[in-house]
């Protein structure tokens, strides 16, 4: 079992092998820290979205709806009890928690990968894919922390989009809708790297033997 979870991390093993392609999981002997700031990340996010909605629901009764910038920007209290999007709305509570739990434990696995493929990145490129992993657990942690509670989610940001006022949102929302840009990049770097790992194995593997005449 810890094997498996080491090489869901990204720490395939903890010192080179004999024989072992070195050109393409160079970095697995590293301590793989990406985590780090990852979570703390995430944890700030959380943070600050549950800070916010516990002062939306000390402050303002639910439906109730006030204009921050007229025509522009607003606060909306209303507690949402579907998933995200409003999707799922009509299945019962049993249901609606299956899917989240199932989502949450799906959104984890993927976020384990992309840390433990970032792992093996430049240091430059590392840090697109732990703000882009820490923005995600944050939006996680902030909706779902609060429907651990008593499963629904305090909204209140709106913003006005010609006629209509959009369906308000929160500061978890906001982190997970930043997050999705930023994906694009973390997949070319990945791309960038499997290109680049590639080209050291090859290398590697026409050069000739040390001590060879």
């Amino acid at each position: 079992m810890q094997r498996v979870v080491y090489r869901m991390m990204g720490e395939r093993r903890g010192a080179a092998r004999d024989g072992a392609n070195p050109g393409r999981r160079a970095t697995d002997v590293e301590p793989m820290r990406g985590w780090v700031p990852a979570l703390r990340i995430a944890g700030g996010i959380a943070l600050a979205d549950w800070a916010v909605k516990a002062a939306i629901v000390r402050t303002m009764a639910q439906e109730e709806f006030r204009e921050v910038i007229p025509g522009a920007v607003a606060l909306w209290h209303v507690r949402n009890h579907a998933m995200i999007l409003g999707l799922w709305d009509n299945l019962p509570l049993g249901g609606r928690k299956v899917l989240a739990v199932v989502a949450s434990v799906l959104g984890v696995l993927v976020l384990m990968q992309i840390v433990g493929r970032a792992h093996r990145l430049t240091g430059a490129h590392r840090r697109w894919a732990w703000v882009f992993v820490g923005l995600i657990c944050g939006g996680m942690l902030g909706n779902l922390g609060e429907r651990v509670i008593h499963w629904g989610v305090t909204d209140y940001l709106s913003f006005r989009w010609g006629p209509y006022w959009l369906p308000p949102g929160n500061v978890a929302d906001i982190a997970l809708f930043v997050s999705i840009p930023l994906a694009i990049p973390v997949i070319v770097f990945e791309l960038m790297g499997r290109a680049r790992r590639g080209r050291d194995a090859a290398r590697t593997r026409s050069a000739p033997p040390v001590g060879a005449d």
